[in-house]
């Protein structure tokens, strides 16, 4: 299992955001600064406004800033808007689908099961403000 560079570019984007309080930033600005291509930026800045993780304001003086609430958004947060729901397994699914219908005895399920809410917990627990402060 790993993550996406869509969802590391993510939570790179949020911490400058979250470092830069409510300046605007530019996208262009930002993506030389983060390292990331300009198309790249763009991508992944429009999840993040559609999830309302940031605002954008319009004009010659206009750019990104992190939304007013984003200093309480966690890594939890950032990796499902980026990657969905956080599944390890097939059988984890909300339909629990099992090809040897054994959701309801499968040791290994239950397993996998505590791992995932751990993963989330831990990921949960992490508020992006805080990483590097």
């Amino acid at each position: 299992m790993q993550l996406q560079i869509t969802t590391d570019y993510a939570v790179r984007i949020m911490r400058y955001l979250l470092q830069h309080k409510q300046q605007l930033s530019t996208a262009k600005d930002m993506s030389v600064e983060l390292g990331i291509t300009y198309q790249y930026f763009m991508k992944v800045i429009r999840r993040l406004r559609k999830a309302k993780l940031v605002q954008s304001v319009q004009g010659c003086d206009g750019g990104y800033r992190a939304h007013p609430d984003a200093a309480h958004v966690t890594l939890y947060q950032i990796v499902e808007v980026m990657e969905g729901p956080l599944r390890i397994n097939r059988c984890l699914e909300d339909d629990c689908f099992c090809n040897l219908n054994a959701t309801a005895t499968c040791d290994v399920r239950r397993i996998f099961a505590g791992l995932q809410k751990d993963l989330i917990a831990k990921l949960d627990a992490i508020r992006i403000a805080d990483i590097g402060s």
